[in-house]
């Protein structure tokens, strides 16, 4: 089925996104830009103006975002700077923009965000937030703590944490939950060969929308793939003097049409990153 694009903008997102310490982010950053332009050409756009936004998804004890706003409102030297991109604060606390030094107009949207685990051992993201929420307390609880911070609470896949007594917990969750501000969350990493989750199933019935992401690995070539699985809006600029909190009503609101793009990690990949991990482990 062929897709109408009217608007004028359109608004590209990888909503679930680590930063390392063994990524280069030059390299980071570079990827991320072609992924997005990538998307937006399998998507037909060819002439279209497009944002690009990072959602970061910091878990202790990372915190890249924070530690970039301190140097750069101290002006201090940070070694962990790109040096093709220079990274500046925007209008509002929750962003900061990464621009490539030699390329005009290429320019990613950071977006502060954290990564919680709950008393039921479920990850839960906390996205548009840039203030700690301590792991532990239960789902509900964690849940309230986000969007009493005006935050969105997202609940992603991830490799076994969606099955057992936790994926009856999240279940239950889903089948009670009525407020606005609470998502699941799909990704990359997630192979190609696995069924379709059923709980995405049951938020589509319950009017949960899906924030894709890539959730890339703690392993340094897994900086290639940020960028290259998400969503994207077609709608007018985001207002770019605050984009994290435009963006962020844009999905309370519910009324946007959410369209992912991306595709799932083919078969060698999978196991291949899964035998890294717990050999560099």
């Amino acid at each position: 089925m062929t897709i109408e694009y009217s608007k004028k903008h359109m608004i590209f997102v990888d909503a679930h996104v680590h930063i390392y310490d063994c990524f280069d982010l030059d390299v980071f950053f570079d990827s991320a830009m072609a992924n997005f332009q990538t998307a937006a050409k399998q998507c037909g756009i060819k002439n279209r103006p497009f944002s690009s936004l990072l959602l970061l998804t910091e878990g202790t004890p990372h915190d890249w975002f924070q530690h970039m706003v301190t140097k750069i409102k101290t002006g201090q030297n940070v070694n962990h700077f790109p040096k093709r991109w220079t990274i500046t604060l925007t209008g509002d606390a929750l962003s900061l923009t990464a621009c490539r030094n030699d390329y005009s107009g290429e320019e990613i949207y950071l977006v502060a965000g954290r990564q919680i685990v709950t008393a039921e051992k479920i990850e839960v993201l906390s996205l548009f937030c840039n203030t700690s929420i301590n792991d532990g307390p239960s789902l509900n609880e964690t849940v309230n703590s986000i969007r009493q911070r005006d935050g969105i609470a997202v609940i992603p896949w991830g490799v076994g944490k969606w099955l057992g007594k936790r994926g009856k917990i999240l279940q239950d969750f889903l089948a009670g939950y009525e407020e606005k501000g609470v998502f699941l969350g799909d990704n990359g990493g997630r192979p190609c060969f696995w069924p379709t989750p059923s709980l995405f199933h049951l938020a589509r019935e319950k009017g949960i929308s899906v924030l894709s992401g890539t959730d890339p690995l703690p392993l340094p070539h897994e900086a290639t793939r940020v960028g290259s699985f998400g969503f994207f809006l077609d709608h007018h600029p985001l207002d770019m003097t605050s984009p994290a909190t435009s963006l962020r009503d844009l999905l309370i609101t519910g009324q946007e049409t959410l369209y992912p793009f991306g595709r799932l990690q083919d078969i060698k990949s999978f196991f291949t990153n899964q035998l890294q991990l717990r050999f560099n482990s």
